[in-house]
């Protein structure tokens, strides 16, 4: 047995104690003692603890741990001569563990050795309690110089891995470096083998670009150039594909010595190959080769060199070189790679130069053809005043004639007096001395009149400079109708060294000074609301003494006093006066509707009934219809202002009445929509909403076209007696709803629409549920 009562240990034992023992090693109390771990044997001690210092690392706040070794233990498992060995491997492994060795008979040479090997104290059994103590107070002592030099052995280590990881990095290097400088030379020789070729591509380079570049023939100069380049590579012919603008079909710009009699089919297949399989396609950088296809001699894609052109990602075309066969080929890529590059790259550049030309012209006629549809003025005159351009905006307003339509006529306006200097010859010169005496000019006719501005404008106006002149004045044409305008200037270069032109942009002010006047109008107008208001206000207060008296003396008169009547008179009048001002004030002051869930059917059917009796006093027929796709749709419920929308509905339908004829019709139509085109006046945009509308059609003459804007207006009626306020208010309860009435002739009816949205206007929901 190798537990006995001398193995016994003082607790409390160290944090983190481990042991070599007896898993039941026990206190002097009998207890258990408490440690971390407890290894069996040597190899599983040996195991753990280094797994463990490989899993941490070097950890300086842990502090040494004290690993309790039991020599009865391993005595009696004959492990006790491997402990040496041990301790060396824990020691090296920086478990950062003090060993301590408790025994019962311990030589002096055995010590010496264990101690060497990493052994931190040996404690001969049964442990005394003074020798306990000073165990404990030498392990803390050492606790610091433990951990450094567990520290110093991992740095030290550590280095060392690193060391050997350089010299490794460093030997791949060299060899790295070996490789590439092997490669370099051979690159190097194989360039000094090119270097020749070079010189001949390059000066055959040097001539395709002077070619291109001075070429007034374009069809010859190809033609020659493919010719040369079909000679030094070697080719059997060759072809220049090219594309009319971008984006459009490829036809064969020029070819030497390749005729193909369906190039279309070539060059479908090249871009379809090019465009999907670019990278399996391409050789080198711009040089593919096309495939052979359906019907082709096998191996004839093969022998095809494709130069893609491009300028600023964009496919221009190609250049295709045909060769004797695919060995050919290989060979020829092999050897003359770098210069079919270049040529790519120098046709490439000399066809975009000529497509950017033709656009280019283009561009200048599209600018033309803008300036002749802008609405405004344009004048451009020499430093004499006369015209060298103008567009037909500025013809119309300085002749006040519409846009003429021959070209030469054309020509004429647009030049002025100006047009000699653009060598115009023949018929166009005899048409345009013809029309001279009778063509104005814009300055030197005094045509054109400015504010604060007296005299000859020409040299007022240059004088002005680059900073230019803006300033409102008027054109006086022929007839001598004169046309308000605001003018703009600006100097630009003319066509020859130092002369300097002025441009002249004019722009009509007639339809501005209409919506001045509109919205002065409009301006006087409220103002009249907000006194209409103000009087109304005091009106009211005399009349209703003036009615409150009446009412008085009539009390005091008898039944049949004939005077009764015209205090009747006067009442009656009084309450006329008081019903203008109600409907003023109703326009004038702030709306705010009540909204809540109402039938329009239900309002409609009211305001029938209610209209009804002074329909049959004319035998006019009110019928109500209703277009319903189910019961509730035929209901039109919706959130709205119940009293409101049925003085909109009554009001309509009396008008509807007053104006149909004797044995006329007024027809109340209901329809409920979930797409309803709603205008946003503050936008100046509409939207599609759910809602009702209302249609109130009547087969009376109906309203005058020059009435229709003005019928919504206040105080505008076309009756004999009315406060023309009546439809004013009707729109303003639409508006508030969110909605809009309008009206329209439709087959010799009149109709009113009122349109209303489903939901309220953001906001007024709000206000209708509060005053629920």
């Amino acid at each position: 047995m190798t537990e006995s009562h001398a193995y016994h240990l003082r607790p409390p034992l160290p944090p983190r104690s481990e042991a070599i023992g007896p898993s039941d090693w026990s206190d002097r109390g009998g207890q258990t003692l408490p440690f971390a771990a407890v290894y069996a044997d040597l190899d599983s001690g040996v195991e753990a603890l280094t797994a463990a210092a490989a899993a941490t690392g070097y950890q300086r706040d842990a502090g040494p741990s004290l690993l309790f070794i039991h020599a009865d233990w391993l005595a009696a498992r004959g492990e006790l001569p491997q402990l040496a060995g041990f301790l060396a491997r824990i020691t090296a492994a920086s478990t950062n563990r003090l060993p301590v060795l408790l025994y019962r008979e311990l030589g002096v040479d055995e010590a010496v050795e264990l101690a060497r090997a990493g052994l931190f104290a040996a404690l001969p059994v049964p442990v005394e309690e003074k020798t306990w103590q000073a165990l404990l107070a030498r392990a803390q002592l050492q606790a610091p110089e433990a951990v450094e030099r567990q520290r110093i052995r991992l740095e030290t280590d550590n280095a060392a891995r690193r060391l050997q990881e350089h010299r490794r990095q460093i030997d791949r290097d060299a060899q790295h470096l070996t490789d590439e400088l092997v490669d370099t030379q051979k690159r190097l020789e194989d360039s000094n083998r090119q270097l020749a070729d070079s010189i001949a591509q390059l000066s055959l380079l040097y001539r395709f670009g002077r070619e291109l570049s001075a070429a007034r023939n374009w069809d010859r100069t190809l033609e020659s150039i493919l010719a040369n380049l079909t000679t030094f590579i070697g080719a059997s012919g060759a072809a220049l594909i090219l594309r009319s603008a971008s984006g459009g079909a490829y036809a064969a710009r020029q070819t030497y010595r390749w005729d193909e009699t369906a190039w279309d089919k070539v060059v479908l297949k090249l871009q379809g190959q090019i465009d999907a399989e670019v990278a399996e396609s391409m050789l080198a950088p711009g040089v593919f080769h096309i495939g052979a296809g359906r019907g082709s001699p096998r191996g004839e894609g093969k022998r095809i060199i494709a130069l893609p052109l491009e300028h600023q990602s964009v496919r221009l075309g190609f250049c295709l070189l045909l060769m004797e066969s695919a060995a050919g080929r290989e060979a020829a890529l092999e050897r003359f790679l770098p210069f079919l590059q270049a040529v790519q790259l120098v046709l490439s550049e000399e066809v975009a130069a000529a497509q950017m030309l033709d656009r280019m012209r283009d561009i200048g006629s599209f600018n033309a053809r803008v300036l002749e549809t802008v609405s405004s003025g344009i004048w451009v005159v020499d430093e004499t005043g006369r015209t060298v351009y103008c567009n037909r905006a500025g013809r119309r307003l300085l002749t006040g004639l519409p846009v003429e339509s021959d070209p030469e006529i054309e020509i004429v306006f647009t030049l002025g007096r100006g047009r000699q200097q653009f060598g115009i010859h023949g018929e166009g010169a005899r048409l345009a001395a013809e029309r001279c005496a009778d063509l104005p000019e814009l300055l030197l006719d005094a045509r054109l009149r400015l504010e604060g501005m007296k005299g000859v404008l020409v040299g007022q106006l240059f004088a002005q400079g680059e900073s230019g002149f803006r300033s409102d004045g008027k054109i006086v044409q022929p007839g001598g109708e004169s046309i308000p305008v605001l003018v703009q200037t600006s100097s630009m270069a003319g066509r020859q060294r130092d002369q300097r032109w002025l441009v002249l942009v004019v722009e009509d002010l007639r339809e501005t000074k209409k919506l001045a006047a509109e919205r002065s109008r409009a301006d006087r107008l409220e103002g009249l609301v907000e006194m209409s208001a103000t009087l109304a206000h005091e009106i009211r207060n005399p009349l209703m003494g003036l009615s409150a008296q009446a009412e008085l003396l009539a009390d005091q008169l008898s039944p049949t006093d004939q005077r009764k009547r015209y205090i009747d008179l006067i009442t009656t009048e009084v309450e006329r006066i008081n019903e203008t001002i109600t409907r003023l004030l109703d326009y004038v002051r702030p709306y705010e509707p009540r909204f809540r869930e109402t039938s329009v059917r239900e309002l409609s059917e009211a305001c029938v009934d209610l209209v009804t009796p002074a329909a049959r006093k004319k035998d006019i027929a009110i019928t109500l219809e209703v277009v319903s796709r189910g019961e509730k749709t035929a209901a039109c419920r919706q959130e709205l202002d119940s009293a409101q929308i049925k003085q909109v509905i009554l009001n309509l339908l009396l008008n509807a009445v007053d104006a149909a004829p004797r044995g006329g019709e007024v027809t109340v139509r209901l329809r409920q929509t979930k797409a309803m085109e709603l205008v946003d006046t503050d936008r100046g945009t509409s939207q599609l909403v759910p809602g009702c509308i209302v249609e109130v059609t009547d087969n009376g003459e109906g309203v005058p076209v020059a009435h229709r804007d003005k019928i919504f207006r206040p105080f505008f009626t076309t009756k004999n007696s009315g406060t023309g306020l009546g439809l004013s208010i009707c729109r303003k309860i639409v508006n508030a709803h969110g909605g809009e009435i309008t009206v329209r002739r439709v087959r010799e009816r009149t109709r009113f629409r009122v349109q209303l949205p489903q939901s309220p206007p953001a906001g007024e929901a709000l206000k209708g549920m509060e005053t629920k």
